[in-house]
């Protein structure tokens, strides 16, 4: 249902802006590989454990999101620097600036949604998946609300914020259900530490980019394995 928006942006603006917005979904589903191969591996034990061990479900579910979390973070800050040459890459110039633009938004959507891919699985391994479908409906009425309400002004930006928005929504109801199954979670405690160190990789790439990405990027990465092996999350 995320792309009711190509949909809205083709019949309200142009195919040159559905190009555009294109460019930076690509990027974004190529990313989605990661946390779709790594539930499924993890989803043969987490149905077991829903069914024997929902304690054990907790502590795997809680370890999964930390290492998605670890990883999506800092891929996100850096898509937002690299953004211009990456859609270059895949659209070529003419796909520039607004392509660009466009992923630096949308890859914001992937720290929530890696987190939704788990979490959807989860709440399948503990059978309530009908309660599922009820939280894809309340998504989609507001994806689809929202989209209407602002692309015919904002066009491609109020698409891909509207993606993460959608996806906030869903991972509410999906920790709503999850809380009832398995017990709260101190989301907080969970994301804390890399959300952290991703600020502070984002704040070297800030200082350092304008002058000398390549080595802004080393640093940035180097400081947030530093930050990482420090605050041990």
């Amino acid at each position: 249902f995320f792309k009711i928006d190509i949909v809205l942006i083709e019949f309200i603006h142009t195919a040159r802006m559905v190009g555009q917005y294109s460019v930076a979904y690509k990027w974004v589903e190529a990313l989605n590989i990661i946390p779709s191969f790594f539930t499924q591996a993890l989803l043969p034990v987490m149905a077991r454990q829903a069914h024997e061990d929902r304690a054990s479900l907790l502590r795997t579910y809680t370890l999964a999101i930390k290492l998605l979390v670890i990883v999506a973070l800092p891929a996100a800050v850096f898509f937002t620097f690299a953004a211009e040459a990456l859609t270059q890459v895949l659209g070529g110039a003419e796909f520039l600036p607004d392509g660009a633009i466009a992923l630096q938004l949308m890859i914001w959507s992937i720290p929530i949604g890696w987190m939704n891919s788990l979490t959807q699985y989860v709440l399948i391994a503990l059978d309530l998946q009908r309660r599922i479908t009820w939280a894809f409906v309340i998504g989609v009425t507001f994806n689809l609300i929202t989209n209407l309400v602002f692309i015919p002004t904002y066009g491609y930006q109020a698409a891909a914020l509207t993606t993460i928005a959608s996806e906030a929504v869903l991972w509410v109801a999906f920790g709503w259900l999850l809380r009832g199954s398995v017990g709260s979670i101190d989301w907080l405690a969970v994301i804390w530490k890399p959300a952290v160190m991703a600020a502070v990789m984002l704040g070297v790439l800030v200082l350092g980019w304008g002058w000398m990405p390549t080595a802004a990027l080393a640093g940035a990465a180097l400081v947030y394995g530093v930050g990482l092996y420090v605050l041990r999350p």
